[in-house]
């Protein structure tokens, strides 16, 4: 999380969901190759945060809007006529 304090701070913005993603498998990988099992309960657990950051920088994008003729974003009505 040292990182999104980072990021806010110098003004780069937020990391991508993509950017959580390979944060969560290399946690996970840290898991399946630790030998302490509560490290690697651990790393499932910031994994599992992880995902979920994921998924939510996801729903931070904003979908593709429809060509419209004007600026107004209404689509133009004499064409349907």
């Amino acid at each position: 999380m040292a990182f999104i304090a980072c990021c806010i701070k110098t003004g780069w913005g937020m990391p991508s969901s993509e950017y959580y993603r390979r944060q969560a498998e290399t946690l996970l990988t840290l898991a399946l190759t630790a030998t302490d099992p509560e490290l690697a309960a651990r790393y499932r657990s910031l994994a599992a945060e992880y995902k979920m950051l994921a998924v939510n920088a996801g729903e931070d994008t904003v979908p593709p809007r429809s060509v419209t003729d004007d600026l107004s974003g209404a689509a133009d009505q004499s064409e349907a006529d």
